[in-house]
């Protein structure tokens, strides 16, 4: 490359192990997400997106990616997500920066949510009665509005420090003011 001894590898890094750019930007973070729902990656080929280098395509790629695009301007890292279920929303509340969610939701037929568009890059796959949700750099507040009802059946969420605790209140109640 440039005069030098270093080939361009496959993903166009001069020199490069095939697992990293110079350069990310939104249309990576959107591509790498339809990789991860669709699964359309394999261990050979992994879309030059397996950014930490282990071999697959998740969502820790995902938060690697979206914290090296925003450097140094994002928040404080959250510490642990709420999530919580209110009729047919699902809204969040974190203390902090979360990188991205990957959710599993249960439901009947004729399923249909919208997602926030109150993050970087969020879409979903429905295959029968199973839609998985993944949302990066989401913002607190209503991250999905469904048709009708769901249970989360698996949560994830990630910083760059790692997985955070997910808190899921599963029922809500008034009662009578003391005494």
């Amino acid at each position: 490359c440039y005069g030098g001894n270093a080939d361009m590898d496959d993903c166009g890094v001069c020199g490069g192990d095939g697992s990293s750019y110079d350069y990310f930007d939104v249309t990576d973070i959107v591509l790498l997400v339809e990789a991860i729902l669709e699964n359309t990656w394999s261990s050979d080929n992994l879309h030059c997106s397996d950014f930490n280098g282990d071999g697959y395509l998740d969502i820790i790629d995902v938060v690697q990616i979206v914290e090296f695009i925003l450097g140094d301007a994002r928040m404080t890292d959250a510490t642990e997500v709420t999530l919580i279920k209110d009729g047919s929303s699902l809204i969040l509340e974190a203390g902090g920066f979360v990188g991205a969610i990957k959710m599993t939701l249960a439901h009947g037929e004729n399923f249909l949510i919208e997602l926030t568009d109150e993050s970087m890059v969020s879409d979903y796959r429905t295959n029968g009665t199973q839609t998985t949700v993944i949302i990066a750099a989401p913002q607190a507040g209503d991250l999905l509005t469904a048709t009708s009802e769901f249970v989360i059946e698996d949560v994830m969420a990630v910083t760059s420090s790692g997985e955070l605790k997910v808190n899921m209140p599963s029922t809500f109640s008034l009662t009578s003011a003391y005494p």
